[in-house]
């Protein structure tokens, strides 16, 4: 069971010790929200022109944080997010 009163500690914590990181995760999540949104009432005719740019903005933000929490699993996970999503945005570029 989740304990609230700790959630609400880390955040408050996290808020007094590195607000940027904070406010830039709070962004990364209101990307991720938009995109995931985007593709999910657009598919099959989602516009990846417009969708990979918001890709790339919140992986940027990612590696970012990831790095400011020393967290190597996350930055690993959103380099290979980050390749795999560049192959798929050359192909809509190429094809």
């Amino acid at each position: 069971m989740i304990d609230w009163h700790k959630t609400v500690k880390f955040i408050r914590d996290d808020w007094h010790s590195h607000p940027t990181r904070l406010c830039l995760e709070v962004t990364n999540w209101i990307l991720n929200l938009v995109i995931s949104l985007a593709v999910s009432l657009t598919v099959p005719y989602t516009n990846w022109l417009i969708v990979y740019p918001i890709i790339f903005v919140a992986l940027s933000i990612s590696v970012f944080t990831s790095i400011s929490r020393g967290s190597f699993g996350l930055l690993m996970t959103t380099l290979t997010l980050f390749l795999i999503d560049s192959v798929g945005f050359y192909r809509v570029l190429v094809l």
